[in-house]
């Protein structure tokens, strides 16, 4: 029997899964040795292994005593006589005889070198006749001496004359030690498709199949010595087809490179390198046959959808086009039924590495002026202009414009911006191009803001249309609001409203109320403008100028803590386009969001963050990404989840790393703002500081809204940390900006409630129960309970004493209200020490079973305090105290109640560490960070008694997993 896998001498490559195929060619020799002769056509697509598979029969043969004669044909040689029958023959001068008689061999090649040095004219039909039948009688005659193995590959090139001999003899050679051995490609159209239909008649047909999933196991094994995974081998085949040219070649890839057979290997492996194989699949092909070289280079480039877009750029005619398309169907390069496309995509990507730059530039040119005459969709004409730098003219800038309108408008910025940039290419006037720079800067807003106010302040250079002037204006204050620069923010808005002021005296108070939002104004001036004088009607309209109008009255209302059922109505109109309309307009994405935050509408923030976040990031809008993700940590933060509102930070600062952002910048700034706040709720200060240290306790922050945002922050952290007069500092620093640019409520930032405690600290009760009192006098003006909330429980702290229950209990009640649940469950804390410090034990424990509930369905363990010392000794079983004699790293018997007091993140977590996984894996299965992990380790531990991880299997021991 023939081995499974075969190693032909000189070659790297094994003949994996051609074990049948070898044994039944070995059958045919020893039948033919044995004077049965047997004739054997191989056939399968190009790169299938059928040349390998004649390779070792040629050693198979050579072993067993035969006369290998080889020919490969060619097209060239097609009008050649008996040019394949000369090849086969032609080395029989320089052997031995095999009869031993030295007069055979020459006499019988003299004969046949007679008739194959005729000139093509002078062979007549006699002629060839006389010579078939002359060759046939030396072959006999020769295989009588030894037996005789014919490998022909690629007979369906083969010569007519040669054709005529090798049919002459298949059908009349009996009892004669003679093997033939030919391969063919289905789908080609042979020198003769009569003589080799009739052939086949006299031949048995053994097909070559692709690889299949154990036979590429096999061969990974060999090549890279190691067992791939199965997401590895069936990827691989999804990808490659089986093909085993292309197969080799990407493992010898990955064995030059150590690359190991797992999932991540073929999308890396499969997308470059390919230029050395691609060079390889021409040249196949091209031996194959040269005519269908081009076309499938043209498919592989240009992606046709039908035949008449490929014969515009191909240049022949339709029929001679259809038919090459057919023999590449047949020959299994193209799928069937004429789709035009490649059986797989790793053909197609060779094939398409292998065209030139000025090659594939002139198809792109070709295609698209086709389809412009063809009246096709502009984005389908769009993308063939784009690959070519080729000037096309008018016609060109207009499909590519409308195309860019398309995708813009679509949320893909990006895209839209690579197809302006290539209608500024083209030879334009000074308007059109004055015209595609403000289209080209609008769409840069979402990706690269500093290029954007390059393109749009060149653009607006001798802009005459007060309409797009207004529009323009707008996005470019947003720009400069963005990155802190406040003056130029203004200076734009005001020489706006001088410029079109006259001509639409409705944009100058828009234009003013976005100002009054925009930059952080000391001027009384700008205080003027109130949202209120604004018809509803204006800004409930439902366009876009509409929209952007209700964005701003409800971040001005929101922001000055004013009308809270005006900026209800003002966010929802404001959002009426959908997720797509906020994705194209930042700063309005921002204030609206926020407004809602305030206004305690936190579900609705979530929705949208989650369309956003999913539009950012199919689009790759790096800079709406980060905003997307800080903003969903403040919708988590203000509902109580705080592990997911660290996570959304984490990925808010990971977004602002991708982009490369400096330290200053608002996205990272607000990232880190998202991430301290909920570190600190979270209970881990020291992280908090330290994600605080590019921003240190004594540095004098900038004046923008974002950095006075992060001084709040700061501030809470210098208070955690002892520094009470340091977050005293900070937070009265941040509520003098907020007042002075005309924003006193607490709806940014409770700066007043921060400052109180920090004030109680110090021992200076009456400043804080000011501030405290002011506070809530501005949070009943706003109305939304979570700020009410705040402001009453801070004033039931800083009261003290028996005057701190009625606070308390109106805290309590206004909060049931609220989704900020961690707030309520702070309420519910000093509430029941409030109760026990007045011998109301009962409700005492009734609010800290409240909290601690609340707690549990945050993921957050709720920390009674020493106020509470003696309600939680009373209420809560003692652990039993190990025996002296017990081994001192054994934890201490665990009760029931402390594993009960777990979360259900807490006890996921802690039955991932006892089977075993590590913090890494146990964050990547629950798609949270690994600092959310070590946050609720910290907790488990604390609530087990144990101090380290190898001691959670014993303290879990005998208790059922919750479901």
């Amino acid at each position: 029997m023939v081995a499974h896998a075969y190693q032909h001498p000189g070659s790297s490559a094994d003949l994996v899964g051609r074990g049948a195929e070898l044994q039944r060619i070995v059958d045919a020799l020893e039948s033919a040795k044995g004077a049965i002769p047997v004739t054997i056509l191989v056939e399968g697509t190009p790169g299938v292994g059928k040349t390998a598979l004649l390779d070792a029969a040629c050693d198979l043969a050579h072993e067993r005593g035969f006369v290998v004669c080889r020919a490969k044909p060619s097209p060239m040689e097609g009008e050649t006589p008996f040019a394949v029958v000369q090849q086969l023959f032609g080395h029989l001068r320089e052997e031995a005889t095999p009869c031993g008689h030295a007069e055979a061999a020459p006499h019988g090649y003299d004969l046949i070198a007679g008739h194959l040095t005729a000139e093509v004219d002078d062979l007549e039909e006699s002629q060839v006749n006389r010579a078939v039948q002359d060759i046939y009688r030396f072959v006999a005659e020769f295989a009588q001496c030894a037996p005789l193995c014919l490998i022909i590959d690629d007979v369906q090139w083969t010569d007519v004359q040669s054709l005529r001999w090798l049919n002459y003899l298949v059908h009349r050679v009996v009892r004669l030690p003679i093997a033939i051995l030919l391969t063919r490609t289905p789908g080609l159209r042979p020198t003769d498709p009569l003589l080799i239909a009739e052939l086949e008649l006299y031949t048995e047909r053994m097909r070559v199949e692709v690889f299949t999933a154990q036979q590429l196991t096999q061969l990974t094994e060999q090549v890279l010595g190691r067992t791939p995974d199965e997401k590895f081998t069936q990827s691989f085949l999804d990808a490659t087809g089986g093909c085993p040219t292309v197969t080799r070649h990407i493992l010898g890839l990955m064995r030059e490179k150590s690359v190991p057979p797992d999932e991540d290997a073929v999308s890396n492996l499969l997308r470059p390198e390919s230029e050395k194989l691609g060079h390889s699949m021409l040249a196949r092909l091209n031996r194959q046959a040269p005519d269908l070289v081009e076309i499938a280079k043209v498919i592989a480039v240009v992606e046709p959808d039908d035949l008449d877009l490929l014969n515009a750029v191909m240049g022949v005619g339709t029929e001679e086009v259809a038919d090459r398309v057919r023999q590449l169907e047949g020959m299994g390069v193209l799928t069937p039924e004429g789709k035009l496309t490649f059986t797989h995509s790793v053909i197609r990507n060779t094939i398409d590495s292998a065209v030139g730059y000025w090659e594939r530039e002139e198809m792109h040119a070709k295609a698209a002026r086709f389809l412009h005459h063809t009246r096709a969709p502009a984005l389908l004409l769009a993308r063939h202009v784009l690959q070519t730098p080729t000037r096309l003219g008018v016609w060109a800038v207009e499909a590519l414009r409308a195309a860019a309108n398309t995708v813009i408008a679509e949320g893909d910025a990006r895209f839209g911006a690579k197809l302006l940039t290539r209608a500024l290419a083209e030879n334009l006037s000074t308007a059109e191009r004055r015209s595609l720079l403000l289209q080209l800067g609008l769409a840069e807003v979402y990706f690269d803001p500093r290029m954007a106010v390059v393109h749009i302040q060149e653009g607006m250079t001798g802009l005459d249309d007060p309409e797009t002037v207004l529009t323009v204006a707008c996005r470019l204050s947003q720009i400069f609001y963005f990155d802190g620069a406040y003056d130029d923010a203004s200076e734009v808005l005001r020489r706006t409203i001088a410029e079109i002021g006259p001509e639409i005296p409705a944009a100058v108070d828009m234009l003013r109320l976005l100002e009054r939002v925009t930059v952080p104004s000391r001027d009384p001036e700008a205080w003027q403008v109130d949202f209120r004088q604004f018809d509803e009607q204006e800004w409930r309209r439902g366009d876009a100028r509409g929209r952007a109008l209700a964005g701003l009255v409800a971040e001005d209302s929101s922001s000055r803590g004013v009308d809270l059922p005006t900026c209800r109505k003002a966010a929802l109109a404001a959002l009426s386009g959908g997720a797509t309309s906020i994705l194209q307009q930042p700063q309005l994405m921002v204030g609206v969001l926020n407004s809602l935050l305030r206004a305690d509408e936190v579900d609705l923030v979530m929705r949208y963050c989650d369309e956003i976040l999913d539009e950012a990031r199919r689009e790759g809008l790096t800079l709406i990404t980060l905003l997307g993700h800080v903003l969903r940590s403040r919708a988590h933060h203000h509902r109580g989840s705080f592990a997911e509102a660290v996570a959304d930070a984490e990925l808010a600062l990971s977004a602002a790393k991708t982009a490369k952002l400096p330290e200053d910048h608002f996205g990272q700034v607000y990232a880190i703002d998202a991430q301290v706040r909920t570190l600190l709720a979270l209970g881990d200060v020291s992280a908090a500081e330290n994600a605080l240290m590019p921003f240190h306790r004594t540095r004098e922050l900038p004046h923008t809204w974002h950095h006075t945002v992060l001084l709040h922050a700061r501030g809470a952290v210098r208070m955690e940390l002892g520094d009470n007069g340091g977050a005293l500092a900070d937070q009265l620093e941040c509520g003098e900006r907020f007042q002075a640019w005309g924003r006193p409520s607490p709806t940014l930032r409770p700066w007043r409630s921060y400052a109180a405690l920090a004030h109680l600290r110090l021992g200076q009760p009456k400043p804080a129960l000011d501030l405290a009192l002011e506070e809530l006098k501005l949070a009943r003006e706003w109305g939304a309970p979570s700020v009410i909330g705040r402001a009453l429980l801070t004033v039931g702290i800083v009261t003290g004493g028996a005057a701190t229950t009625p606070w308390l209990t109106e805290a309590d009640s206004v909060l049931r209200r609220s989704p900020a649940r961690m707030l309520h469950a702070q309420v519910l804390l000093e509430l029941a020490a409030a109760r026990w410090e007045k011998g109301q034990h009962d409700a005492a424990r009734q609010h800290l079973e409240e909290a601690r509930k609340i707690g549990e369905e945050c993921g957050v363990v709720v920390e009674p305090g020493e106020r509470l010392a003696g309600l939680t000794s009373a209420g809560t079983p003692r652990t039993p105290v190990p025996h002296s004699s017990e081994p001192t790293n054994v934890p201490p018997p665990v009760s029931r109640l402390s594993v009960l007091a777990l979360t259900p993140h807490e006890y996921r977590v802690a039955t991932l560490v006892v089977e075993g996984d590590s913090n890494d894996e146990i964050a990547h299965k629950l798609s949270v960070s690994r600092r959310t992990v070590e946050f609720h380790l910290t907790n488990i531990y604390r609530k087990l008694g144990v101090r380290r991880r190898t001691q959670l299997s014993s303290a879990l021991a005998g208790f059922v997993p919750r479901r």
